[in-house]
């Protein structure tokens, strides 16, 4: 009976499979062998649960009927079926919403709940042949802790990276900065990011680590800042800083790949040996690489307004100055 109704039920599988998707779309293969495979089993099945309660069941055959172990087999083939369908169609979908990272994480993900399947299954199908699952349940138990305490780091890799993955406070390409750390993210994987820095050296993060620690994206700027510290010599007067500070103002207006606001230059703070005059701008640009050539651009034309003012930058360490008249010696 099961025979002869196959191929009925398989063109059945073959028609849903159409109805619910297209062979256009990469997920057609697997809809079609979910439909066509386990839900066609599953049919037979049922069919030949109808003709043995109809006709009688031999005593082989009421032994495997009351394990269900045909039905058990049906369960785990369909479950694996629609788990891989289902993330073959999240991998898709994040994919095409640039986040290849958080795709790739499905994959384990996806095995896991294809052993825990298994696992349910195997545990259904022991008590039904009339095993005490209590006692296995236990050595699982037991089992499973000693796993757990052994795989912990890796377990909280995996954690940071779903963290990671779910939240998504940078992504591949995108310009951080964690700690004394600053580069580019150049991969997240299930155990570490990986980081290129601005030397070309990469750094490897473990996941449990970055995901829980404070990350700076400078990707999502939408300005960079300009705004260096001028130090300049204590002998400087006060009107060469007013025009000093007029002058970068005034530069700072007139360039146009700076943003009109905000805009400071301000006369902040006495060091211990020079006079600091902070200046304070946006550049039009969120490239790292163009940031440090309109950097360059400003800070020549800085270097000569305060040439131009009479002023000097003030050079590091201590100077001694000698005040007095003329020293007389004896004699």
């Amino acid at each position: 009976a099961g025979l002869i109704a196959w191929p009925f039920l398989w063109l059945i599988g073959w028609i849903l499979s159409r109805v619910f998707s297209s062979p256009r779309n990469e997920t057609y293969p697997l809809v079609k062998k979910a439909l066509t495979g386990p839900m066609v089993f599953i049919g037979i099945l049922i069919v030949f649960k109808v003709v043995v309660e109809e006709l009688g069941a031999g005593a082989y055959a009421q032994l495997v009927m009351n394990a269900k172990t045909l039905t058990i087999i049906a369960f785990v083939w369909a479950c694996w079926s629609f788990i891989s369908l289902f993330r073959a169609k999240k991998q898709r979908k994040l994919i095409e919403n640039d986040r290849p990272g958080a795709a790739k994480l499905l994959q384990p993900i996806s095995t896991l709940l294809k052993l825990v399947v298994v696992l349910f299954g195997l545990l259904f199908w022991l008590n039904n042949v009339g095993v005490n699952i209590t006692t296995v349940l236990a050595g699982l138990g037991v089992g499973g802790l000693a796993v757990a305490l052994a795989l912990q780091k890796p377990i909280e890799d995996l954690m940071g990276a779903l963290s990671i993955f779910s939240q998504a406070p940078f992504r591949v390409g995108d310009l951080c900065k964690y700690r004394q750390v600053f580069g580019i993210i150049e991969d997240i994987g299930l155990r570490t990011t990986r980081i290129r820095t601005l030397t070309n050296t990469v750094v490897s993060i473990p996941n449990a680590q970055i995901a829980y620690h404070e990350v700076e994206n400078l990707t999502y700027r939408t300005k960079i800042r300009y705004w260096p510290t001028l130090r300049l010599r204590y002998d400087t007067k006060p009107e060469q800083l007013k025009k000093i500070s007029e002058d970068i103002l005034t530069m700072l207006k007139a360039n146009k790949k700076v943003h009109d606001e905000p805009m400071r230059v301000r006369f902040t703070d006495f060091d211990t040996d020079a006079v600091l005059l902070k200046v304070h701008a946006f550049m039009i640009t969120t490239d790292f690489p163009k940031s440090l050539e309109i950097a360059e651009e400003l800070n020549y034309e800085v270097m000569e307004i305060v040439r131009a003012a009479g002023a000097r930058f003030a050079l590091p360490g201590a100077s001694i100055q000698i005040e007095g008249g003329p020293v007389q010696f004896p004699g």
